[in-house]
């Protein structure tokens, strides 16, 4: 008898925490993929950040205060998420399975990246100045945003995008 008692209860809960999640994460998967296919340049890896970020938001999901700080929220989750993968492939190299097998599907993000100079260039960005050219031009977020997303100051963001930008123009 308590057992009925408590489960309508913890199914409630979990409808309401379900109900606000997609609603409100959902429609950042578009840009999502857009950002982490760009600082990753490699859209396997691009899915696969987006779905430990959006698992992570979901684990997490009842520690957010408000669900108008979500959208900022999972965007530090996934350009973290981002970043680590940045660095453990400095230590182990990627290589894409469809390099070695042709699937006989062409991906988009793979034909977009083929085609646009600005992808193939931003190899000789670092870490930071790939994030924020990202989140810049293909996030179509302000400065601002980026520096709450980064959790660095305004300028910072700048800097780094002033410096990323003469670098592409570089190359």
């Amino acid at each position: 008898m308590i057992d009925e008692v408590a489960r309508p209860e913890a199914v409630s809960k979990a409808e309401e925490r379900e109900g606000g999640f997609a609603p409100i994460l959902g429609i950042e998967l578009d840009r999502a993929y857009r950002v982490a296919g760009r600082i990753l340049g490699n859209s396997a890896e691009a899915e696969d950040a987006i779905q430990e970020a959006l698992e992570r938001a979901w684990v997490s999901w009842h520690t957010l205060r408000t669900p108008e700080a979500a959208q900022g929220w999972f965007w530090r989750i996934l350009v973290n998420g981002c970043r680590s993968r940045l660095r453990k492939r400095r230590s182990q190299p990627i290589r894409d399975i469809s390099e070695a097998i042709d699937f006989g599907v062409a991906d988009p993000l793979v034909a977009m990246l083929a085609r646009d100079v600005v992808g193939r260039a931003m190899h000789v960005l670092n870490e930071d100045q790939r994030v924020a050219v990202a989140l810049r031009y293909w996030g179509e977020l302000t400065v601002p945003e980026i520096a709450d997303r980064m959790r660095v100051p305004e300028g910072t963001v700048k800097s780094r995008l002033h410096s990323a930008l003469a670098a592409l123009r570089r190359e």
